[in-house]
């Protein structure tokens, strides 16, 4: 079970996640060039996996661009955070 469609706000109260997912977005070469918008973001009820989605116009001018950073925790309690984008047809 996941806390569905999260908005910004309350993506950034229900997941303990958020500030890393930011981070991440902001940091990261392949991905900071871009105006990601937030779009909405998922929490599962164990609170270990989180997903957040972000789009932005494509630089055809066509159609959407979408980002999606995932964070899952290690056993060691940091988190493991990845990306994929999905780009406009």
């Amino acid at each position: 079970m996941f806390k569905n469609n999260l908005d910004e706000d309350k993506f950034w109260k229900q997941s303990p996640a958020a500030s890393e997912i930011f981070a991440y977005r902001r940091n990261n070469p392949d991905i900071n060039t871009m105006p990601w918008g937030f779009d909405r973001g998922f929490v599962s009820d164990d609170r270990r996996s989180t997903w957040a989605y972000f789009s932005c116009v494509a630089l055809s001018g066509w159609g959407k661009d979408e980002l999606t950073i995932t964070a899952s925790i290690n056993e060691d309690g940091s988190w493991k955070i990845s990306h994929e984008i999905k780009r406009a047809p």
